[in-house]
């Protein structure tokens, strides 16, 4: 629902609403659902391609991007938590009407192109248990069922879904790189090595941008807003320090599950020279070295990563639909109901049209979706500091310097890409 936008508070907390461990727990939920929209297909292919490559050389990398994640998605729980709108809302009323709609319109069209690979991944895992039925009847099976949760459109419902999802990924990547066995040490000298994986600058842009898809501040921000549209006289700050917690905490996980991918495929599949050609490959390497067991954890993972991330992508499609032409957030409405529709079953028609999703499009598809990350970092960058609109909230000289920093690390790197893709370089 479309809330009114409020006053800028800055309250202190009192006594009475001191933070305590069970509130921590109880604040996790939006940037649960986001995490989602980071941990799929893509990004497990990803993660096994470069650690059956590289060896631990990308762990640092990937705790950097997740550092990077963080605070580009940091100003979402000041806006919306300040304002009590999202950053889209925001986009729309203080940037400009079009400018919204062009941005959802880019972000539905890189859901439609990743759901293919999302549901493809989940169809993949699901075929390791059961070979018998097609990868196409399981994709369209997943795509329907998420679909449906959507369509019934309550939020605690698809929280609740991807906790236990989210719950799901981190016991099974990070019991299959417990059990790969790595050396401690080899982990740590390599990983932390500060190697830039042979001047691969393509797979590099390709392992940020797995951790920071474009549309993921924008997410966590109509996310937080649906979670506090009921709620009436909160205190801003506390809130603000919940969600945080959050954030972090999700960033946290995000650094456990894609690392152990790295260490399980640099630990088992990099010393062998095997080529690792896709996620589901990667369980198939798995089980003659560490048994069917790894091969199993593995896929349980896979799925978990591929329906998580196919429902986020049709939920936070109708989401942002309403919010950029300014409507309410009416899931029975036929215009929510179509970019649900579209978001879910166009991406089977995808599958259907070329029955695989290459790992070179996997790869490239991630590293695309690098370049619109300028663009988004830079919006949101205008939008924090827009003194009419955030008042008191508004960026100060730390947070300007970070978030400046982030957005002139990504526009390089995408410069470089973009140059290389045509040969200048």
């Amino acid at each position: 629902m479309q809330l009114k936008e409020q006053q800028d508070i800055s309250l202190d907390i009192p006594n009475s609403h001191k933070i305590t461990i069970g509130d921590r727990v109880k604040a996790l939920g939006p940037a649960v659902i986001v995490i989602a929209g980071i941990i799929g297909p893509g990004t497990i292919t990803t993660m096994s391609v470069v650690g059956s490559s590289y060896g631990y050389q990308a762990l640092w990398i990937v705790v950097l991007a997740c550092i990077f994640a963080y605070f580009y998605q940091e100003p979402a729980t000041r806006i919306t938590l300040h304002k009590r709108v999202s950053i889209m809302d925001g986009i729309r009323d203080h940037i400009g009407k079009p400018v919204a709609i062009f941005l959802f319109v880019t972000v539905l069209i890189g859901a439609i192109a990743f759901q293919a690979g999302n549901f493809t991944g989940a169809a993949l895992a699901l075929n390791y248990f059961v070979p018998d039925i097609s990868l196409t009847v399981w994709a369209a099976s997943m795509s329907l069922t998420a679909l449906v949760i959507v369509w019934i459109g309550v939020y605690k419902l698809l929280e609740h879904i991807n906790k236990v999802l989210i719950a799901l990924m981190i016991l099974a990547f990070v019991l299959t790189a417990f059990f790969s066995g790595p050396n401690i040490g080899e982990l740590v000298k390599e990983g932390f090595s500060f190697q830039m994986l042979g001047g691969n600058y393509w797979l590099i842009l390709a392992l940020l941008a797995t951790t920071m898809p474009p549309n993921i501040v924008l997410g966590l921000s109509t996310f937080i807003k649906e979670r506090y549209a009921t709620m009436e006289n909160i205190v801003v700050k506390r809130e603000i320090k919940l969600s945080k917690f959050d954030l972090r905490f999700n960033m946290i996980a995000t650094v456990f599950i894609s690392g152990a991918i790295v260490v399980s495929a640099g630990t088992v599949i990099f010393p062998t020279g095997i080529e690792v050609e896709s996620a589901a490959d990667m369980a198939m390497q798995l089980t003659p070295i560490l048994g069917r067991y790894a091969g199993i954890l593995f896929s349980l993972g896979l799925w978990a990563a591929g329906f998580s991330s196919g429902l986020y992508q049709i939920s936070l499609a109708c989401r942002l639909m309403n919010e950029s032409i300014g409507k309410e957030l009416d899931f029975k409405a036929p215009r929510s109901r179509a970019v649900m529709i579209v978001a879910s079953l166009v991406p089977i028609g995808i599958i259907l049209l070329f029955s695989e999703v290459p790992i070179s499009i996997i790869i490239t598809a991630q590293s695309l979706n690098g370049l619109a990350l300028p663009l988004v970092a830079g919006l949101v960058l205008i939008l924090c500091n827009k003194k009419e609109f955030l008042g008191a909230a508004v960026n100060n000289t730390r947070q300007n310097i970070v978030y400046g920093g982030i957005l002139i690390f990504v526009t390089l790197l995408a410069v470089r890409v973009f140059l290389d893709l045509f040969g200048v370089i």
